[in-house]
C-alpha cells in the first residue's frame, strides 16, 4: 500500500529559490551567498485569529478515507444493474473529483458504448456525486438522478476546505500511474471552469515538505524551497507550493445550479441495504456515498477520520494558504482553520475545547511561539 500524504519532496530544479517578494532578490543556496537585507522586505499579512467561544462557527466532519486504496470500480448485482463504485477518497475528494468522474465515465462506456439516453441513479451529492453526475450528464448525455440523505450546504463536501492536495487518501503501489492519470485529468478540469466554479491560483506556504503533494506532479503544482517564509514573526524557512482553492461553496453551489438546469432530478433519501439500490428504476447506479457506502455494501476498509474545523470571519487581504501544522485557508466565505485528526470518535458533532486548541495553535504557530503540532494533529499532512 500507499498512501499519497508519506514521503518527502525533492527540490525542484536543482537550487532553492526564495519567494517572489516585491523588492526582494533571489537567493540560491548553491550560490554560498547570504540574502541581501531586503530580500524579505515584502511579508504576507497574518491573520486574525480571534476567536469567540459560542459565537465562533465550529464545524466537525467524517472524512470518507479507505484503507489500501479508494474504490473505483464495477459491480455487477446479482440481476443484471451494473453499480460503479467511486468513494473512499479521503480528504482529497475536491483534489480528485473531476479525474474520477471521468475514471466513471470510461467504466460505464466500457459497458455501454453508446450511453446517451439512458437513465442513471448517482447515489451522494457531495463532490464526487455531483462531479460525476455533472460529466455523465454534459459529456454523455445520460438521463441523471441524484438520490441523497443530505443536500448542500448539509454534506461532508461543503465542510471541506478546499485545497488541490493529494489529502489523506490511500492507494495502491501498482495504482500510481491511475492515480497521478486522475489528479492530471481533475487538475485539467477545474482549470477550465475556472473562477465561475470557484477555482483561483493559490500559494500554499509551510514550514515542512508536505506529503500531501508528494505524489502530486511537480508541474501541476510546482514547489520551491525558501529560506524564510513570508512573514513575521513566523520568519523561518519553508516550502511554497502553487496550488489551487477551490471553495466549496462556491463549486458544490454551482455544480447543483446547472444539474438543475439540465433537467437532472434531486431525491431525498437514505439508502441502508442493497435492496434499497435494488429497487431504483435505472440500471446503472453510481455510487457516491462516501462513508455512507458501508450501509449498503458493508466494507471493511472503510474507516472515517474525523476533523474539527473553525470558520473565522472572511479576511479578504489574505490570498494565500497555509499547512503543515495545521492549516489556514481563507476564502472568500470565511478563514477556515483546521487539520485535526480522530479516528476514535462517538458522534460526528465539534468540540468547543478541541476547536479552542486547533485556533491557540495556529495562532502559536504564526507568532513564531512553537512549529509543533500537538498528537491530535495530522502528522502527516
Amino acid at each position: 500500500m500507499k498512501l499519497a500524504r508519506r514521503g518527502f519532496l525533492r527540490v525542484i530544479g536543482g537550487g532553492l529559490a526564495t519567494p517572489a517578494l516585491s523588492g526582494g532578490a533571489a537567493w540560491s543556496q548553491s550560490s554560498g551567498s547570504s540574502p541581501p537585507a531586503d530580500a524579505f522586505a515584502a511579508y504576507e499579512p497574518n491573520p486574525d485569529f480571534t476567536y469567540v467561544p459560542g459565537l465562533t462557527p465550529l464545524k466537525a466532519a467524517l472524512r470518507p478515507y479507505r484503507k489500501k486504496t479508494y474504490r473505483l470500480e464495477k459491480q455487477v448485482l446479482s440481476g443484471g444493474k451494473l453499480v460503479i463504485h467511486n468513494y473512499g477518497h479521503g480528504g482529497a475528494g475536491i483534489t480528485m473529483s473531476w479525474g474520477c468522474a471521468q475514471e466513471v465515465a470510461d467504466i460505464l462506456m466500457a459497458q455501454y458504448p453508446n450511453p446517451a439516453g439512458k437513465p442513471v441513479a448517482v447515489l451522494g451529492a457531495g463532490v464526487m456525486g455531483l462531479t460525476a453526475a455533472t460529466w455523465l450528464t454534459e459529456k454523455l448525455r445520460m438521463q441523471v438522478t441524484v438520490y441523497s440523505k443530505h443536500l448542500i450546504p448539509h454534506t461532508t463536501s461543503s465542510i471541506a476546505g478546499g485545497q488541490f492536495a493529494a489529502s489523506k487518501v490511500a492507494f495502491q503501489a501498482s495504482e500510481k500511474d491511475k492515480f497521478v492519470r486522475i489528479l492530471r485529468r481533475s487538475h485539467k478540469e477545474h482549470g477550465l471552469r475556472g473562477s465561475a466554479y470557484g477555482v483561483s491560483p493559490r500559494d500554499n506556504y509551510s514550514l515542512i515538505e508536505l506529503p500531501s503533494f508528494a505524489e502530486v506532479p511537480p508541474d501541476l503544482v510546482p514547489r520551491t524551497q525558501l529560506y524564510r517564509l513570508p512573514f513575521s514573526p513566523m520568519n523561518r524557512s519553508g516550502w511554497k507550493y502553487a496550488t489551487l482553492l477551490v471553495e466549496p461553496p462556491i463549486f458544490l453551489t454551482k455544480l447543483q445550479q446547472e444539474l438543475q438546469k439540465n433537467g437532472v432530478q434531486f431525491v431525498y433519501q437514505e439508502f441502508f441495504d442493497e435492496d434499497q439500490v435494488r429497487a431504483l428504476a435505472p440500471d446503472i447506479i453510481i455510487n457516491c456515498a462516501g462513508a455512507g457506502s458501508d450501509a449498503i455494501w458493508p466494507d471493511p476498509d472503510l474507516t472515517p477520520i474525523k476533523g474539527q474545523l473553525v470558520w473565522l470571519p472572511a479576511q479578504p487581504r489574505l490570498q494565500y494558504l497555509f499547512s503543515g501544522s495545521g492549516y489556514v485557508f481563507p476564502r472568500a466565505d470565511c478563514v477556515v482553520i483546521g487539520g485535526t485528526e480522530e479516528t476514535s470518535y462517538t458522534d460526528d458533532d465539534p468540540d468547543p475545547q478541541r476547536c479552542a486548541a486547533l485556533v491557540q495553535h495556529l495562532k502559536d504557530v504564526f507568532d513564531g511561539v512553537t512549529t509543533i503540532a500537538p498528537r491530535w494533529m495530522i502528522q502527516d499532512e
